[in-house]
């Protein structure tokens, strides 16, 4: 059964990613969508997506047994790995980055030997998450234990930042947002009054120490990880609630089902779509890419992903098939 607000809440992060963050960067001349407010809009958009995939990953109740880790690690490679490769040699073949950092990313060292890949980094972070999430599955039932283990593996990354340097500070920032989505799952989500208003102050709050920082980017400073942890967690909870008896609607269930294939080819998409043909005017540049060139993309995600899911779902049913 398919949960509306978490459709909502993939298909508006999405959007705001795909639909104007990025979108903008594709204008001649537009840089007003960089500012302070904006940064830190986008900070809490990717968290809560990651917050989403935590939560989605860890609906299993219980912990792992060993065959079924195998499974989920089968599953994720055939669902998020592969499109990720292959979206990989997109961005290859478009020019959108060097050789390097996208053999980095297919070999899941990128995060760890930055600089990543441009814009793919968040799927290769994601993917370096679900490395560890059985483990995470396994703690999570003993809260002092699960609040240790996920202490000891930043402490660990920041070990290793302070010896190589070369982390990329995202992967510390967000991570404390996945293991969250993964306790939330296998928890009941606080619902009381006091809880769906004390939430967003304390996202609010969280907001204080990024005020001290310079106006510049906040995605890889670590002053905005309380802002990203909080955020996310409010707005997730407080969706979730509002949103409970809220009927699915076809739109945002096919945003939500697209929105990875969405961040994946969307930069290809739209380099390609600007060099067919693009207005010369900046005025009419804003028009075609939000009115063109977004549907067009949330359009041939939709289709790549529902084509791609009935070639998994034919091969699941001829490995379950008997043999012989």
């Amino acid at each position: 059964m398919r949960k509306v607000p978490i459709d909502v809440m993939r298909a508006v992060s999405m959007l705001y990613i795909v639909g104007f963050w990025h979108l903008l960067d594709y204008t001649k001349g537009v840089g007003w969508h960089y500012n302070p407010v904006t940064y830190r809009l986008t900070v809490g958009a990717l968290s809560l997506f990651v917050l989403i995939s935590g939560f989605l990953t860890g609906r299993k109740d219980g912990g792992l047994a060993r065959g079924e880790i195998w499974r989920f690690y089968e599953t994720r490679f055939w669902r998020i790995y592969l499109p990720f490769v292959i979206a990989s040699g997109l961005f290859l073949a478009a020019g959108m980055s060097d050789a390097i950092p996208l053999v980095k990313g297919v070999t899941l060292v990128a995060m760890l030997l930055a600089p990543p890949p441009f814009t793919l980094w968040f799927v290769n972070m994601i993917v370096l998450f679900y490395l560890i999430a059985p483990l995470l599955i396994r703690m999570r039932g003993n809260v002092v234990a699960y609040i240790g283990i996920c202490l000891a593996i930043v402490g660990a990354m920041s070990v290793y930042q302070s010896e190589m340097g070369r982390i990329d500070m995202r992967l510390i920032l967000y991570f404390p947002c996945f293991a969250a989505g993964i306790f939330l799952a296998a928890e009941t989500l606080p619902s009381s009054t006091l809880s769906l208003i004390g939430l967003p102050l304390l996202a609010a709050l969280s907001l204080l120490p990024t005020l001290t920082r310079e106006s510049g980017r906040l995605e890889n400073d670590l002053w905005a990880a309380p802002w990203a942890l909080f955020a996310s967690i409010a707005v997730f909870v407080v969706v979730m609630r509002a949103g409970r008896n809220l009927k699915p609607r076809a739109i945002l269930t096919q945003l939500s089902e697209a929105s990875f294939f969405m961040y994946l080819l969307h930069r290809p998409l739209y380099r390609w779509m600007q060099s067919v043909w693009f207005p010369i005017t900046e005025k009419a540049q804003v028009p075609y890419l939000l009115f063109v060139c977004l549907p067009t993309i949330a359009i041939v995600a939709w289709f790549c992903q529902r084509a791609y899911t009935g070639l998994l779902e034919r091969r699941e049913v001829r490995v379950a098939a008997p043999t012989g």
